[in-house]
């Protein structure tokens, strides 16, 4: 007997036998468990990683506003007493500049910008026993403005605004009563767990009287790209590259780029309850126009703050007279490899001389060469000088430049000598107001002078005339505020004005120069020499 299949009714629901729905249930929370788990293997990392800078972010905040332990017990040092008088015997005047220390951390890293704090409490130590003055921001603001500076003092500064400024500096510094100006990169206030002091400690140091908190950009203390083969350089002395655009910024938005961030760090200081910073550091002390946008850099700083400080390494530097005409401030980097003694000669190196009855040829070891490096004269028996150019050449020699660099009231007055003939291709002169941009030029020969005047790159006479042939001639020349008036055997021959392009000047130290057409030409002379 046959069995025939049932077929099923119209629109029934085949049923499926209990088996294969227990195998579809499985089967589905198989998936369920592998979709959860690939998702939590992609999502998971994702969460930790935000909740994870989330609390590094507050960490970070936390820094910002966080005041750390002061390190109050770095011993008082013995200063060595031959420094010490040293120190005290640096000559003094009313014509000077201030000499300007720059600091960037104090404390144990090893890095060449780091003092240890020994060495920076023996160096303030030193300067607190000798009697010298530590120098605030308005006392440097005063003397921009015409006071002069007490004698024997010096300004402490310390650039980007280290952590150890306030945990080693400013536990030194308050021991000794002594004061420093701190120039500070806003944007990096508090950051890098702390390397930088933050907003809280800052607040302190302000309120305490003994620091001056200044800028040094917002965040502007970086090297950008500047092509697109990856070259960097300087915020603030470049034209930034744009990977995204493939081009280099516009002088316009270069501009609007450099101004912005140096807006933004007085807006930063003002808003955290600082006064409103006049001094601005530049960032590694790059300060070069960039082609194309020139003047723009040096207007925006000046547009902002009263000057702008330059820094100097390893070498001895003084503020000089055509820097402080463009509104820049020098000073001197102490490095961890300076040790107390030069430190010592470093800051004698710059202290400053007065004009005051000086007979500069009887100091023949302060003379240098027009680049700064020493040259000393040499001197004959009645205590004048031959300075030898070489034929066909002109050379000068500079006075004491870091010494006597911003003298702007004085009288030269020099005998010239040497000449043989007229026409005997030699000329001796005098310079005065060397490397101002106003200097001025009086050279001499048997039987003539020429006064000139060096404003831009070639200089301009301004007056020339007949001499008698003689074998010297006086020279003096009297610099003061208004005008620089030269009389040469007697007889007054010009009177040149001076114009103040800047907060202080014109100013500069005294030169002799001479030039020998051949070498048949005689040795330039100056006979004697006064300063008064």
């Amino acid at each position: 007997m046959s069995t025939q299949a049932t077929a099923p009714a119209p629109n029934s629901t085949p049923q499926k036998p209990a088996r294969d729905t227990k195998q579809r249930a499985i089967s589905a929370l198989v998936s369920f468990v592998l979709v959860g788990f690939v998702l939590s293997y992609l999502v998971g990392p994702a969460a930790w990683q935000w909740m994870a800078a989330t609390e590094r972010q507050a960490e970070l905040s936390d820094y910002t506003d966080k005041v750390f332990q002061q390190f109050t017990n770095i011993p008082a040092p013995q200063s060595d007493a031959e420094l010490v008088a040293r120190l005290k015997a640096a000559p003094t005047s009313g014509q000077a500049g201030p000499i300007v220390l720059t600091y960037h951390d104090i404390g144990y890293n090893g890095s060449e910008y780091t003092i240890t704090p020994e060495a920076f409490a023996s160096q303030m130590q030193l300067l607190a026993d000798a009697g010298w003055q530590t120098l605030s921001a308005a006392q440097l603001s005063d003397w921009l403005d015409g006071k002069p500076l007490p004698p024997h003092s010096v300004q402490i500064t310390f650039d980007d605004g280290a952590h150890g400024i306030w945990q080693y500096a400013d536990p030194i510094l308050a021991r000794n009563n002594q004061r420093a100006v701190a120039y500070i990169i806003t944007g990096f206030v508090g950051t890098r767990n702390p390397y930088y002091a933050t907003w809280s400690e800052l607040t302190r140091m302000q309120a305490s009287g003994r620091w001056d908190i200044q800028a040094h950009t917002h965040l502007g203390h970086v090297e950008i790209p500047t092509d697109a083969a990856g070259t960097t350089g300087p915020f603030l002395t470049n034209l930034k590259y744009l990977p995204e655009e493939n081009r280099t910024e516009t002088p316009a938005e270069f501009q609007a780029r450099v101004s912005g961030d140096l807006q933004e760090s007085k807006n930063q200081l003002v808003a955290r309850g600082f006064p409103e910073p006049q001094f601005f550091a530049y960032p590694f002390s790059a300060h070069t126009e960039v082609a194309g946008v020139d003047g723009v850099l040096a207007e925006s700083v000046q547009s902002l703050f009263k000057a702008a400080m330059l820094d100097t390494p390893h070498e001895v530097m003084a503020v000089r007279p055509g820097e402080l005409a463009a509104g820049n401030v020098d000073r001197m980097d102490m490095t961890a490899d300076v040790s107390l003694n030069t430190y010592v000669d470093r800051i004698l190196a710059v202290s400053p001389i007065s004009p005051s009855s000086l007979k500069p040829l009887s100091m023949p070891d302060e003379w240098t060469t027009y680049g700064g490096a020493p040259a000393t004269l040499p001197l004959d028996s009645s205590g004048g000088t031959a300075f030898d150019p070489g034929p066909g050449a002109y050379g000068g020699r500079l006075f004491a430049p870091f010494k006597t660099g911003l003298w702007t009231r004085y009288t030269v007055d020099a005998v010239l000598g040497g000449f043989k003939a007229a026409d005997e291709g030699m000329v001796t002169g005098l310079t005065v107001l060397t490397k101002d941009p106003q200097q001025v030029d009086v050279s001499v020969t048997a039987n003539g002078y020429t006064i000139a005047q060096a404003n831009g790159a070639e200089p301009k006479v301004l007056a020339q005339g007949v001499l008698p042939v003689s074998a010297s001639h006086r020279a003096e020349i009297v610099v003061d505020a208004g005008a620089v008036t030269v009389t040469i055997d007697g007889q007054q021959v010009s009177s040149i004005p001076l114009v103040r392009t800047g907060r202080y000047g014109p100013a500069g130290p005294v030169q002799i120069t001479g030039y020998r057409e051949s070498d048949q030409s005689p040795v330039p002379q100056v006979l004697s020499m006064s300063v008064r």
